[in-house]
C-alpha cells in the first residue's frame, strides 16, 4: 500500500489534467467547427460549391454532436472514477491506519501468548498450527484479498471508460451521428472530391 496511494494520488492528478485537456480541446474544437460550418454556408450560397458546403455543415454539426458526447463521457470519467479514486485514497489512509495498529497490536499479543506457552514447553512440536501462525496466515490472506479489491476498482473503472469512448467512436463510424441519407450523401461527396 505504501506504493498504491501515492500512484493512486498520481493518477487523480493525471486524470484531472487528463479532463482538463479536454475541456480545453472542446473549446478549441467548437470554434473551429464553427468557423467550418460559416464556411460551408459561404460554399451554400455559390453555384460551383453548393454541394461542399453541405458537406462541410454537416461535418460541423457532427464534430459538434461527437464533442457533446465526449463531454458526457468526461463528466462522467471525472464524477465517477476521478473523485471516487480521490475518496478511496482518504479512506485507504484511514483504513491502513486503523488496521495497522490493531495488526501490530494483535501480533504483539498473539506473539506474547505463543512465547509463554513455548517457555513452559507447550507447543514445540506445533508452531505452525499455533494461534498466532494462523492469525498471521488470516491476515495475509485479508491484506491480499484487500490489494485486489482496490485493482479490480481500478481495472473495472478505467474498462466502463474504454468502453464509453469505443462506443462513440463505432456511433461515429457507423454514421449514427449523421442521418443515414445524409451519411450516403457525405460518402458520394467525399468520393466526389477525391477523384
Amino acid at each position: 500500500m505504501e506504493q498504491f496511494n501515492p500512484g493512486l494520488e498520481k493518477l487523480v492528478a493525471l486524470g484531472n489534467s487528463y479532463v482538463k485537456a479536454f475541456q480545453a480541446l472542446a473549446v478549441c474544437s467548437e470554434a473551429y467547427f464553427s468557423a467550418v460550418a460559416k464556411m460551408g454556408d459561404q460554399a451554400l450560397h455559390t453555384l460551383s460549391s453548393h454541394s461542399l458546403g453541405d458537406v462541410l455543415i454537416q461535418i460541423s454539426e457532427t464534430q459538434r454532436r461527437l464533442t457533446a458526447e465526449m463531454e458526457g463521457v468526461f463528466q462522467w470519467f471525472q464524477v465517477e472514477v476521478l473523485q471516487a479514486m480521490e475518496k478511496n485514497i482518504k479512506l485507504d489512509e484511514e483504513y491502513i491506519e486503523g488496521s495497522r495498529r490493531v495488526y501490530e497490536l494483535e501480533v504483539r499479543n498473539q506473539a506474547e501468548a505463543l512465547e509463554k506457552q513455548l517457555r513452559r514447553g507447550a507447543y514445540r512440536d506445533s508452531l505452525e498450527n499455533s494461534d498466532y501462525m494462523i492469525y498471521l496466515r488470516q491476515s495475509q490472506q485479508e491484506i491480499l484479498k484487500e490489494e485486489e479489491r482496490r485493482y479490480r476498482f481500478l481495472a473495472e473503472k478505467h474498462c466502463g471508460l474504454t468502453q464509453s469512448l469505443l462506443f462513440l467512436v463505432n456511433k461515429v463510424n457507423s454514421g449514427l451521428l449523421v442521418p443515414h441519407n445524409k451519411s450516403t450523401l457525405l460518402s458520394s461527396l467525399f468520393l466526389h472530391i477525391l477523384v
